[in-house]
């Protein structure tokens, strides 16, 4: 999980509450003292419903997408 967190931008599957369909999204790292997470890059869109995924849950993280 380090290795990802170094990267600025990974890849990851998330949970549309619109439509509720699982869907590819852009994750962003997130640090806060000494906690770790990642967070949807703001202002995604869904692919199937064009509903925004700030709210998404997050269910599962990729490779590195860019560096």
């Amino acid at each position: 999980m380090a290795a990802l967190l170094e990267r600025k931008l990974v890849t990851g599957r998330v949970y549309c509450p619109i439509c509720t369909h699982t869907v590819e999204a852009d994750l962003v790292p997130v640090e806060r003292g000494l906690t770790r997470t990642m967070k949807v890059l703001p202002g995604q869109k869904c692919g199937r419903c064009s509903g925004l995924l700030d709210a998404a849950y997050i269910l599962d993280v990729s490779a590195p997408l860019r560096g």
